[in-house]
C-alpha cells in the first residue's frame, strides 16, 4: 500500500503524515509526502518586497518539520519527502497519479484535490479514521 500525504505545514498535514506512517507500518506499506510551493500566488501580486522570499523561507521550514516528523515517527516505515513548485492541485494530482498511490491524505483546504483525484482514478471518498483528524482522504483500496 502506498500512502501519499499532501504536506502544507498545517496541523492537519502533520497529523496526516503521522497517521499515514502509522497505517503504512500497520499494513506494510510506504508513505510519500509532497510539499508544493505555490509560486503562482506571487504573479501579479501587489505585495511588499521580500514577500516571496519570506514565503520560501516558511516553505523551507515546513519541509524541515516534515523531515523531523518522518525521522521521529517513521521508524520501520519506508517514507520519502518530495518538494516542487507550481499549482498545488495540479502538482499533487499529477504526483499521486505518477506514483500510483493507493491512499491520498490532504488537509481539508485541499478538498478539491481529493475530488480531482477521485475523478482521475475513479475512486470513492473514504470514511475512515482519517476523518477524525479532519483530513480529507481518497483511496483506491480499503484501509
Amino acid at each position: 500500500m502506498k500512502i501519499m500525504v499532501a504536506y502544507d505545514g498545517t496541523l492537519q498535514a502533520k497529523e496526516a503524515l503521522v497517521y499515514g506512517m502509522d497505517k503504512a507500518r500497520e499494513k506494510g506499506g510506504e508513505v510519500v509526502a509532497l510539499h508544493v510551493f505555490n509560486n503562482g500566488m506571487f504573479v501579479d501580486y501587489d505585495a511588499t518586497i521580500g514577500a516571496q522570499g519570506a514565503a520560501r523561507a516558511e516553505s523551507a521550514q515546513f519541509i524541515a518539520e516534515a523531515k523531523t516528523i518522518i525521522r521521529e515517527k517513521g521508524k520501520g516505515v519506508k517514507a520519502s519527502l518530495f518538494s516542487t513548485e507550481g499549482n498545488p492541485t495540479d502538482e499533487i494530482v499529477s504526483f499521486a497519479k505518477a506514483e500510483k498511490v493507493d491512499v491520498l491524505l490532504c488537509p481539508p483546504k485541499f478538498t478539491k484535490i481529493i475530488n480531482k483525484y477521485q475523478q482521475a482514478i475513479g475512486a470513492s471518498e473514504m470514511a475512515s479514521e482519517a476523518a477524525k483528524l479532519q483530513v480529507a482522504a481518497v483511496s483506491t483500496k480499503t484501509m
